[in-house]
């Protein structure tokens, strides 16, 4: 599976205006709603894009990109973006800390990259103030999708670890007792 197609996987797809532009507008988009920039100015920006306005015309017969287009981009792909963009600086942070702590220690990473994703779920709880908002849904969906890849990394790497012991145990007992290995597979 490609890394796109595990990004695909992690993120909920999205279908609107929006969400189908060019990824670099989005970016640029997602930014300026970082930097709390109004959403008449925003859509004065957008809309006077060229890439956007050909695009328009393309998919949507003109139809410039609406406050409610806007407004569903704000509570789904930016907080998606939001989301992503707070968990690659803590998985940046945690490779740090991981690597300060490589010689310490011959943990499984995933599972490292499991505790990490405690602290994340523990952060999202902790802010969370019992009402089931759209970003507190997608800040939960992100997160829920991000732990199913790492459970399925910490899956593989412990079953590579059991391959390992089992292989080592065996090259031990035939350093040891080379006779008994031999009789003991020709039965």
């Amino acid at each position: 599976m490609t890394a796109n197609n595990k990004h695909h996987e992690i993120m909920r797809t999205r279908n609107g205006k929006i969400a189908r532009l060019p990824q670099n507008v989005r970016e640029e988009l997602n930014v300026r709603l970082e930097r709390c920039q109004r959403s008449p100015q925003l859509l004065v920006w957008l809309n006077a894009l060229s890439d956007v306005q050909e695009f328009m015309r393309r998919e949507f017969d003109g139809e410039p990109v609406s406050k409610h287009n806007l407004s569903e981009w704000r509570l789904g792909g930016y907080q998606d973006w939001l989301t992503r963009r707070d968990f690659y600086a803590d998985a940046r942070n945690a490779d740090d800390f991981v690597a300060e702590r490589e010689e310490e220690s011959k943990k499984v990473l995933a599972d490292q990259v499991a505790t990490v994703m405690a602290a994340h779920y523990a952060g999202l709880i902790g802010r969370w103030d019992g009402n089931c908002t759209r970003e507190f849904e997608a800040r939960a969906r992100v997160l829920n999708g991000i732990c199913r890849g790492v459970t399925e990394m910490q899956r593989e790497a412990h079953k590579a670890n059991r391959d390992n012991f089992v292989a080592e145990q065996l090259r031990d007992k035939q350093e040891k007792e080379p006779s008994l290995v031999v009789a003991s597979s020709s039965q």
